[in-house]
C-alpha cells in the first residue's frame, strides 16, 4: 500500500461515530492480542467522547481513499509540549507502517519541541511502535486498572520553570520536583455539583523552593513521599495566602524513573 494514498485531515463532528468504531476495533484487538479482556482508554468506543475531543482538542482522521482508517488526538500541555493522547489504526490496516506515517505527518502539521504519550504497561506492540519513533520511557502513572508507562520524544530541549518561578500567570505548567510531605486525605463537597471528593496536600520541592501540591481523587495514589514526579498541564493559584499547584482534570502526575 502506497503512503500517497493516506491523508491526514482535521476531524469534524460528523466523524465522531466512525472514529469511535475504528477506535474500539483497534483497542479491543490489542487487548485480545495481549491476552487481556476488552479494554481501552476512557471513552474509546463512545461517539460522544470522540465529539468532545474533536471540539476541545486537536483531532485528526487518518484516511485511506477517503475512508477513515484511524485517528490521532493531540493535547497542548504547555511549554511547547504536546501530548499524543490517542493514535489508533483499524486492525485491517495495521502492520503496514500507517501509524508511524501518520505520526510523522501530524508532527509537521502541529509542531512541538517535546512530545509525550502514555502506554498501558502490557501493550508491548505499542511500546515497540513508540520506541521505533524515537520515544523513551521517562516514568509511569499509577492508573487503574492498568499502570500507564509514560514516554517522551525530544525534538528540541526546553527549559522548564523552577518551583520558585511558578506564577498564577502561567498556564499549562510543566515542572519537576520531589514530594517531601503528604497529608492524610480528607473528603470535601464540590461547590459546583455537591459531589463528594477526596483531596490531600503535599509539600512539593526542588532546589529553588517548595509549593503546596494539591492531589484530588485518583491522583492521591499516584504520588508518595520521596517520589520524584513531573506535573504536566498544571495550574497555580493563591489560596488563603499560600501558593498552590493543581494538576486539574486533564493534567498528569508522572512518577519519574
Amino acid at each position: 500500500m502506497a503512503f500517497n494514498d493516506i491523508q491526514l485531515v482535521r476531524a469534524t463532528e460528523d466523524d465522531a461515530g466512525v472514529l469511535a468504531i475504528v477506535s474500539q476495533r483497534a483497542y479491543e484487538q490489542a487487548s485480545e492480542q495481549h491476552g487481556k479482556e476488552a479494554w481501552g482508554p476512557r471513552g474509546y468506543k463512545v461517539a460522544k467522547d470522540h465529539l468532545y475531543y474533536i471540539e476541545k482538542l486537536e483531532t485528526y482522521c487518518v484516511l485511506h481513499e477517503e475512508v477513515i482508517i484511524g485517528g490521532i488526538i493531540i493535547s497542548e500541555n504547555g511549554f511547547d509540549h504536546k501530548e499524543l493522547v490517542r493514535i489508533f489504526v483499524d486492525p485491517d490496516f495495521q502492520g503496514k507502517g500507517m501509524a508511524s506515517y501518520a505520526f510523522k505527518a501530524v508532527m509537521e502539521l502541529s509542531p512541538a519541541k517535546i512530545w509525550t504519550v502514555g502506554n498501558v504497561e502490557w501493550n508491548e506492540k505499542n511500546k515497540k511502535f513508540l520506541e521505533s519513533n524515537g520515544f523513551e520511557k521517562m516514568g509511569f502513572i499509577n492508573t487503574v486498572p492498568h499502570k500507564t508507562d509514560w514516554y517522551r520524544k525530544v525534538i528540541e530541549p526546553v527549559e522548564l520553570p523552577t518551583i520558585a518561578e511558578l506564577s498564577t500567570d502561567m498556564k499549562k505548567i510543566v515542572v519537576h520536583g520531589k514530594i517531601i510531605e503528604k497529608a492524610f486525605a480528607r473528603e470535601v463537597k464540590s461547590r459546583g455539583s455537591w459531589r463528594t471528593l477526596t483531596v490531600t496536600e503535599c509539600t512539593f520541592e526542588d532546589d529553588s523552593g517548595d509549593i503546596v501540591l494539591m492531589m484530588w481523587n485518583e491522583q492521591i495514589r499516584q504520588g508518595s513521599v520521596g517520589d520524584r514526579v513531573r506535573v504536566e498541564n498544571g495550574y497555580m493559584k493563591i489560596y488563603r495566602g499560600m501558593r498552590q499547584l493543581n494538576i486539574g482534570k486533564v493534567g498528569k502526575l508522572i512518577k519519574l524513573s
